[in-house]
């Protein structure tokens, strides 16, 4: 199973938001907008024309509610590792901001009661 680590950029360093795109601890601007690994068999990759989606969380770091972002995917480049199954993503954006309303997000069932539903069906 490979490896995935996908960057959302901004194609500019000047591109709204800049002011607030800090990396830590030294405090220096970066045009990285988002990133995330993905471990999936399959993994869904970015396209042109994708929106990069915003989330809010409750005060105890659950995410509630998301909506598109004002982000849109322009291009993306692939590498891969000759010597691991690592591969990098990096999806380039432009800033076209839009009016979104938030959603909140559907939430499964806890794992816990997953596991214990399981147990007693196979019982």
């Amino acid at each position: 199973m490979a490896e995935v680590w996908i960057v959302y950029k901004a194609e500019d360093m000047d591109a709204p938001g800049w002011e607030a795109r800090q990396l830590m601890p030294r405090g220096s601007l970066t045009d990285i907008l988002w990133e995330n690994w993905s471990s999936e068999e399959v993994p869904t990759l970015p396209k042109t024309g994708d929106r990069t989606r915003d989330y809010k969380s409750d005060g105890s770091g659950f995410t509630t509610h998301g909506k598109d972002g004002d982000w849109v995917v322009s291009r993306v480049h692939q590498f891969s590792s000759f010597d691991t199954d690592l591969r990098i993503v990096v999806a380039y954006c432009q800033y076209q901001p839009i009016e979104s309303q938030w959603q909140e997000l559907r939430r499964g069932k806890p794992v816990e009661e997953l596991l214990e539903n399981a147990k007693t069906s196979t019982l």
